[in-house]
């Protein structure tokens, strides 16, 4: 860093850190009372009380006790599936009347293991239905026999060698069974099958020296093999004794086989609901997905996320029909569907819903003990473009889990009782762990069913609960012995709890609200924003006004996410004067601190000149598309949800084949200007938050020219002024 840029720019990160414009009181107040939420100490003990992590972990069992394989009546659909099935029934048995089960037909069909078999040197090694991962995705039905031959990994550059090496001896191939670190696709498995090679013998694990008995759900290319048309998967262990004896010389003997049958795809989504006395209003939406695929069959991913979230819903019903809570203004819904493509059909058939949700809450692979799987327990944030109130809700509750189930040795933290290390305020099973709860707060990732809901085509904030690493990620040893009542019930209470303030927010809770979600926003700026924004600044050099003007976009971009985070109480707080003004209050502050960290970049930009860096004023064409206003257009929203599947957008792109390469636009600009359309951000709003998001300055035009495409194809409209 330039030497005298130095001490000016330490200043303007320490000073911006701190959040000086919050109010004073509200300040001090939060930082005597360590463990202050939005909920009330009642509200908080009535969760805590009433929350069972034990039910959840019962019903997980109930759901996923083994990896089995489907019987033949789910699979023709004579049967509902048995998890759809289960989870109704549970419902239903709570009490709950609001719950309804959904089935429909979905597009193509799905290939199903009925049956296989593996022989090892006349020992059975595996079989279906004992060993549910054994057949790979995309294996045809066969018998092979033949013997074991090793096949190293081959790179890349290699493969014209390896093929003329097959072919010099082609009978050390032909008939015969590969053992091999992976299973083989493109080049390297069609070199195998024109060798005759019946099936390949792989492994797959997540950390196989941590558990070399597990099996994780392996493809393979299969389905296009003409002699090789077997892929078989087995665990570390079995793998590795197999390549001893095969270098040792051995002739090893295999006998395997596979019964694949295809079956009509389906979705099958169960629905809850807790009414609310207003449903029109927004609520919240909790998903957890019951399918990801038909053949595995995890309880950690995901039994364990509608097992807790069928204990909010049994807590939240029991409470509100027994008086001890209020029926809330808003409804609560959940949702547990196909992952990620039930989710997007549930909305399709009735996009009415997106209109009705402020939050979604998705809980994927959430039911573990944190020590066990070496793991913490994650949030993955809103998208900075749908900015909620959430972020700042749900760090709050996760700080109160964490100070009062950790030993935590910070001025002013709770203690335990005297005479050891005791958990300040306990919450934990009987049968659970007693593991400290330690969490990790992210910027959004994709993955799960939260994608659906921060679609441009959905709109609705979306965070993802999770637990990572997960040592059992896809894999045959993903049963209930790694699930942990105790995470349960902490996963329930905080989904709960953060539920009900989203769905019930009073006056009264409103200031704590709004000191949680500042103080995040205050935090997120700090640690994001301003040094992505110095970073860019130090880049240039001094007085250099391309760094300058990109600086402040991530400055105005870090500072407008939160104004926005703010803004969006007013979608869920109870509409009256006093939480309006409230609410108001807070956005002046927040652009009265934007203004003055402009300033200090402005001044860190050029530390020379008085009133720091000058940055020219708007161009006239700047000025223009200030006042145009892209909205989605007219049976988009919760009906299209993939612009390359949009017919009218397929006939555009093949009519005009070169246009996206003559704009010269990046994939994640594009992304990004579709993303942040709302029917409320001009186009050059969208292009300084775009521009601010890659880090790279963007042409206006260029934006404007890209959405004129989006018009001309249907899926935004442009209209006039704000």
């Amino acid at each position: 860093m330039r030497p005298h840029r130095v001490g000016f720019l330490l200043g303007v990160f320490v000073l911006l850190s701190i959040p000086f414009f919050s109010p004073l009181d509200r300040l001090v107040a939060q930082r005597s009372q360590p463990l202050k939420t939005p909920l009330s100490d009642a509200a908080i003990e009535l969760f805590s009380n009433e929350i069972s992590g034990q039910l959840a972990f019962d019903n997980m069992v109930k759901l996923a006790g083994a990896p089995w394989l489907r019987v033949r009546g789910e699979l023709t659909g004579e049967n509902n599936f048995y998890e759809s099935e289960e989870i109704y029934r549970l419902a239903r048995a709570y009490g709950i009347e609001t719950v309804r089960f959904d089935r429909y037909e979905a597009p193509g069909t799905f290939a199903y293991p009925m049956s296989g078999d593996l022989w090892i040197g006349g020992r059975r090694i595996a079989r279906i239905p004992a060993d549910a991962a054994l057949v790979a995705s995309g294996s045809q039905t066969g018998e092979v026999e033949g013997s074991l031959i090793y096949v190293p990994e081959v790179p890349q550059e290699d493969l014209s060698a390896f093929e003329e090496a097959v072919s010099a001896h082609p009978e050390a191939y032909r008939g015969n069974v590969a053992l091999m670190w992976t299973h083989p696709r493109g080049p390297m498995f069609e070199i195998l099958d024109r060798a005759g090679v019946q099936a390949v013998i792989s492994f797959s694990s997540r950390e196989r020296y941590f558990d070399p008995d597990q099996v994780v759900y392996a493809r393979g290319s299969y389905g296009q093999g003409e002699n090789l048309r077997l892929g078989l998967t087995v665990s570390w262990r079995q793998w590795s004794e197999m390549l001893e004896d095969v270098q040792r010389g051995m002739e090893i003997p295999v006998k395997a086989s596979a019964v694949m049958e295809t079956f009509p795809n389906r979705f099958e989504t169960v629905y809850a609901w807790i009414p609310g006395t207003e449903p029109e209003l927004p609520g919240v939406v909790f998903t957890a997905h019951l399918f990801e695929g038909y053949t595995k069959r995890g309880a950690n991913d995901n039994m364990g996320g509608p097992a807790i979230q069928l204990e909010i819903v049994r807590a939240l019903h029991h409470l509100i029909e027994s008086g001890q809570l209020p029926q809330p203004r808003r409804t609560i819904h959940f949702i547990w569907p196909n992952e990620i493509s039930g989710t997007y059909e549930f909305i399709r058939r009735d996009p009415s819903l997106v209109e009705k949700w402020s939050i979604n809450i998705n809980m994927d692979m959430v039911s573990e003990g944190l020590r066990n799987a070496n793991s913490w327990f994650t949030m993955s944030e809103t998208p900075a473009q749908l900015a909620s109130y959430y972020d700042g809700l749900a760090a709050a509750v996760l700080n109160y889990v964490w100070r009062t189930n950790d030993i935590v040795y910070l001025p002013g933290a709770p203690r335990g009782r005297p005479g050891g290390q005791y958990f300040p305020i306990p919450m934990w099973e009987k049968n659970g762990s007693r593991d400290a709860f330690r969490y990790f707060i992210h910027e959004a990732t994709g993955g799960s069913d939260h994608i659906v809901f921060n679609n441009s085509s959905v709109a609705v904030p979306g965070i993802e609960f999770f637990t990572w690493p997960d040592q059992w990620y896809h894999a045959d040893t993903d049963t209930p012995d790694k699930g942990d009542p105790t995470e349960m019930k902490r996963v329930a209470f905080i989904g709960a709890s953060t539920a009900w303030v989203s769905a019930n927010l009073t006056d009264e809770m409103l200031p704590d609200l709004l000191t949680a979600v500042a103080d995040f926003g205050y935090h997120r700026v700090a640690e994001r924003g301003i040094p992505r924004a110095l970073e860019v600044l130090e880049g240039g050099g001094t007085g250099d006004r391309e760094a300058g003007a990109l600086a402040v976009k991530i400055i105005e971009a870090a500072v407008e996410r939160e104004r926005d985070a703010v803004r969006s109480i007013h979608d869920i707080h109870s509409g009256s004067r006093t939480a309006a003004r409230l609410v108001d209050d807070e956005l002046e502050s927040w652009a009265v601190y934007g203004e003055a960290l402009r300033g200090f970049v402005l001044q860190a930009a050029d530390p020379d000149s008085p009133g720091g860096l000058e940055l020219p004023g708007p161009t006239g064409e700047e000025t223009a598309l200030d006042s145009r206003i892209p909205r989605l257009a007219t049976g988009i929203r919760g009906q299209e949800f993939n612009m390359g599947r949009f017919p009218p957008a397929q006939a555009y792109f093949r009519d005009n084949p070169g246009i996206l390469n003559e704009l010269g636009l990046s994939n994640a600009q594009t992304s990004q200007i579709s993303n942040w359309v709302n029917g409320e951000r001009s186009i050059l709003t969208i292009r300084d938050r775009v521009a601010a998001s890659t880090g790279a300055e963007l042409d206006v035009a260029l934006v404007a020219r890209y959405l004129e495409v989006l018009e001309e194809i249907g899926w935004v409209e442009i209209g006039g002024s704000r």
